[in-house]
């Protein structure tokens, strides 16, 4: 399933990137810089690209400023602007991605995290802390935390508890899913890219790619769920050979794409930083739908076992196949065996494989999971590596149209069609949904498969709306000792969100409202539009009031 970007963009003439998304930062704490990274993001948008920034350059509230402010209003005051220039700037009906995020040391960081709680601020961004190991330590100790900045012009010290700025983290992803977490040192460390000028700086919108800056993302995700032999059954197994094709496909697939977008990145930088690094991004979709395909539950610690053995498998079949690409077409430019050897990921892939890798690699980076929602919902199955979110839904899309969608889960249909069950109430136990599995399978999961995962991945743990702020806690600290690289929280209801189960659904009262009624005007001016339809013709006038009071239609046949 190539990413949306390559599936509308491809063969079509106009200024177009093929690349999802994009991260640079703000060069320097200036006003000028502030607008510089304005501009540049406001041309990636307009190419079709996505975003992500870090502000913790910028200096905090209080500062001393040379002009007539005297004090500056802080990193967390520009965070309005970047969201309007993303929220300006249209792609073809849908609006354009961002993602801000600040270190969890710089002063202004309690800010950053309550600035969404103002529902009219920062609406066309996603927002996250990047935590480091010190912080963590400091919360699970209840000691103090230095927050700091400093630059030529200005240097800042204080400290405080560090539970205190924990609280209202936790507080704001209970309340309003944001703002998530990454865990910044963990990135750091499991990174292979960090040497020279690859050095990852920030994330893209969705936090799946790790990236330097201009990095850019180049995605495209196997469909797990279409290899299966005979499901359903006790004789069910993976179709192997099958999926090691796919997958050596999708590593030739997007290195190809790399070339054909060269002249097609909004920014010099973008199109210099993708073909020195080949950075491309391997997903997975449909695992959800493999393991009840199964008959595996997605909560069990066999089940769990099992996609490690997966991942593992997968991932050294991907880094295989980059060494042939390296072959044939030689290794990413900015390729050093002794140094890309030393990453700690690297050290972890099959001996045979990373023997190989020291031949040289095609690609400086290559797995990933990225959420592929409407992918997935193109290809049938459940997204990412997410359990089935519910087994029907109601789906909100401000793209496509104002409407909200039922939809049933394909794999619903197609099990009740195999065995002739005629009541979801009959499916079998391995049938969970995301709001059944317990939160820390959950994050053991998405922890078992980030160790097969070179960058990140966008995840989201789906929660009930009677959660609380407690087990939001737990949650946090938990994939934070596993080793995830990030994590974010939707519990139900706390938020217009895309999807809804249909017992939140049903809790809503929602008063219909009548037809409108005005006082029609005695002359109306209007337009009628005869169609000719296979029955005759149709006559379709529509009448507007000059008095703004409301508009009339009046359809009528003949032949």
């Amino acid at each position: 399933v190539p990413d949306a970007r390559i599936l509308s963009g491809a063969g079509q003439p106009r200024n177009a990137t093929l690349l999802n998304c994009y991260h640079f930062s703000i060069r320097e704490d200036s006003i000028e810089a502030i607008f510089d990274f304005c501009k540049e993001a406001a041309r990636t948008y307009s190419y079709g690209g996505g975003v992500g920034t870090d502000i913790s350059v910028l200096r905090p509230k209080g500062s001393p400023v040379n002009n007539a402010a005297i004090f500056s209003s802080g990193a967390v005051s520009f965070m309005e602007l970047l969201s309007t220039t993303t929220g300006t700037i249209g792609q073809a009906g849908r609006r354009g991605a961002q993602m801000i995020t600040i270190r969890v040391d710089h002063p202004d960081v309690i800010d950053f995290i309550n600035v969404k709680k103002d529902l009219k601020k920062v609406n066309y961004a996603n927002i996250s802390v990047k935590i480091t190991d010190a912080f963590m330590r400091a919360v699970e100790r209840d000691e103090d935390f230095e927050l700091k900045f400093k630059n030529e012009k200005v240097e800042l010290n204080r400290k405080v508890r560090a539970r205190e700025i924990w609280k209202q983290l936790v507080k704001g992803a209970w309340e309003s899913d944001e703002p998530g977490v990454i865990f910044w040192d963990t990135i750091k460390r499991e990174s292979t890219t960090e040497y020279n000028q690859m050095e990852v700086e920030g994330v893209n919108p969705c936090s799946e790619q790790t990236l330097e800056n201009y990095g850019n993302c180049c995605l495209g995700s196997v469909n797990l769920s279409a290899f299966v032999h005979e499901p359903f059954t006790d004789h069910s197994k993976v179709d192997w050979d099958s999926l090691v094709r796919a997958t050596q496909y999708a590593v030739r697939f997007l290195d190809d794409v790399l070339d054909y977008n060269a002249d097609r990145h909004p920014l010099p930088q973008q199109k210099k930083a993708s073909l020195w690094s080949r950075r491309i991004g391997v997903g997975i979709t449909g695992l959800g739908d493999m393991l009840i395909k199964l008959g595996l539950k997605y909560d069990e610690d066999a089940t769990i076992e099992f996609v490690d053995k997966l991942f593992e498998k997968i991932t050294n079949v991907i880094y295989e196949y980059s060494t042939q690409l390296a072959k044939e077409k030689g290794a990413f430019p900015a390729f050093v065996a002794e140094k890309h050897l030393a990453q700690p990921f690297i050290q972890r892939l099959d001996p045979i494989v990373k023997e190989k890798v020291k031949e040289g690699v095609r690609n400086a980076a290559i797995t990933t999971i990225p959420p592929v929602g409407s992918g997935s919902i193109l290809a049938g199955c459940s997204s990412g590596v997410e359990p089935v979110f519910a087994l029907s839904y109601t789906r909100r899309s401000k793209s496509l149209s104002e409407g909200e969608f039922k939809v049933f889960h394909p794999l619903v249909k197609e099990y009740m069609s195999a065995t002739r069950v005629s009541d979801v109430k009959q499916l079998p136990s391995y049938f969970v949904t995301a709001h059944q599995i317990k939160p820390e399978m959950r994050v053991k999961m998405q922890a078992t498969i980030q160790r097969h995962i070179d960058t990140a991945i966008s995840s989201t743990v789906n929660l009930p709306e009677s959660i609380t702020p407690e087990e939001v806690e737990r949650i946090y600290l938990l994939a934070w000792e596993l080793g995830c690289k990030g994590i974010t929280v939707y519990r139900e209801g706390s938020r217009e969100g895309i999807l809804e189960t249909e017992e939140a659904g049903k809790k809503k009262e929602v008063k219909k409202k009548g037809p409108l009624q005005f006082e029609r005007p005695k002359v109306m001016a209007g337009r009628t539009l005869k169609l000719r339809l296979p029955q005759g013709s149709l006559y379709v006038t529509a009448k507007a009031s000059t008095c703004n009071t409301g508009a009339t239609s009046r359809t009528s046949s003949g032949r």
